[in-house]
């Protein structure tokens, strides 16, 4: 007879067998992504050694994870670059276990088992939502960076806030992963540096109580970010002539594709307003198709509830500052009247899993340990909503041209129904207390 703790842990390992298979499905059937060639190209020049022939903008974070691969399959560039999409997203099922898991210790005042379970339970639904949602399982095959910016994004979470006491192999763990972070993507860095800032000065005021993250830690990540961003300035000097070559050919990209300039304060303004007003709206669309509407008020919801707690801070912070940016990209440009592919957001969407796992996780926790109460029910609205869930990244196997993409037909009640079991389970769940979140100190 298996304890609670070693069933949750059983149930991972389901989960991630679950997710491994997908993704080999997915490998093999979805057709490569369109960014994957200067990514090869960029791995070819690390293998030679031959900076001329790099021949991209584009930094070279996601194109060293290419390297092994390439010299696997003895240059087969789409193979390669599908393999390591295919093992990040694995490695990132595996931590987003465990980083989550060790987040949610961080709520509770005892070490005890019924913590370590309510803990485990919390990680557990965060690796289910990355690791059997079809739309991610589809994005794995294409052969992109998500993967790796999604695993960076968390283990950088992981080392600055739910890491405390820093051991050297910890320091330079931290050091690895902020300076793959911003060679994976120079404005991930680069906004990633600033949330630490603001977070670590806005902690400092006196309506927040929890322990504030160190000195030592803020200079690490900043240090890291300016050596990284330096590195490549000086590469792209050295090679192209131009030291923010990356950032001519974004504002190019800007330029074609959305009919906006950077060159002056108007611009900028301008940019911003279309990026409020159509391209925010897009991101909470796409996290309907995703996700769910009712899961993402749900979080919403509980970042209104819990936002002066570290970790919840913490999120906010970095989530808005990187949604601002990236939300001109998601805006409709003026000269397209289509939205960009909501895979620039992905690498986000585990903060977001997690805030709202952590009341999902609570409900079932607190049903479970009443003894009187025949949780069987409850059990089964969860699962179909899990389910539902999972068959929504279904809508990436259909082609869509539209304006705003559309929900295919066939999918509308797959939808609905994946809201109709999620808001029943919160209604039932409607006199447990599980908006508030106890920080332990």
């Amino acid at each position: 007879m298996l304890k609670p703790l070693e069933k949750i842990d059983t149930y991972f390992l389901f989960v991630l067998f679950t997710g491994t298979i997908l993704r080999i499905i997915s490998l093999i059937i979805t057709p490569i992504g369109p960014d994957f060639l200067s990514f090869v190209n960029a791995a070819r020049g690390i293998i030679s050694f031959n900076y001329y022939t790099y021949g991209t903008f584009r930094p070279p974070g996601f194109p060293i994870t290419i390297v092994p691969f390439l010299l696997l399959t003895k240059n087969n560039f789409i193979l390669s670059s599908k393999l390591a999409s295919f093992f990040t997203s694995i490695i990132l099922i595996y931590y987003s276990y465990y980083i989550f898991t060790a987040a949610s210790k961080k709520f509770y005042n005892k070490d005890d088992e019924k913590i370590e379970y309510k803990a485990k339970l919390i990680g557990l639904i965060v690796s289910y939502l990355i690791s059997l949602n079809l739309y991610f399982v589809v994005n794995t095959g294409r052969g992109l960076r998500e993967d790796l910016l999604a695993l960076l994004f968390i283990l950088a979470f992981y080392f600055t806030i739910i890491k405390e006491k820093m051991e050297k192999k910890d320091i330079l763990y931290l050091i690895i992963t902020i300076s793959l972070l911003t060679l994976t993507l120079l404005s991930a860095g680069i906004f990633f540096a600033i949330g630490i800032i603001l977070f670590y000065f806005i902690s400092k005021l006196k309506y927040f109580e929890f322990e504030k993250m160190s000195l030592k830690k803020l200079l690490i990540v900043l240090l890291t970010v300016f050596s990284s961003f330096s590195f490549w300035a000086l590469f792209s000097a050295f090679t192209i002539g131009d030291p923010l070559y990356n950032f001519q050919v974004q504002g190019a990209f800007f330029k074609d594709y959305h009919n906006l300039e950077f060159s002056s304060i108007e611009n900028i303004i301008d940019a911003a307003i279309n990026a409020i007003i159509f391209g925010i709206p897009f991101e909470v669309y796409y996290l309907f198709l995703i996700i769910s509407l009712i899961f993402t008020f749900l979080v919403f919801y509980i970042i209104i509830k819990n936002y002066e707690q570290k970790q919840i801070l913490f999120i906010i912070i970095i989530i808005v500052i990187n949604f601002l940016y990236i939300s001109i990209f998601m805006a409709p440009s003026k000269t397209l009247a289509i939205p960009n592919h909501p895979r620039v957001i992905m690498y986000f969407f585990l903060y977001v899993f997690y805030m709202g796992s952590i009341p999902l996780g609570k409900i079932l926790f607190e049903y479970q340990k009443k003894k009187n109460i025949n949780t069987k029910n409850m059990n089964f609205v969860f699962i179909c909503f899990l389910i539902t869930y999972s068959l929504q990244g279904l809508i990436y196997w259909f082609d869509y041209q539209g304006f705003p993409p559309p929900i295919h037909p066939l999918l509308l009640i797959l939808f609905l129904s994946d809201e109709v079991f999620l808001l029943i389970f919160l209604i039932k769940s409607r006199h447990i207390d599980y908006i508030m979140i106890d920080e332990s100190q």
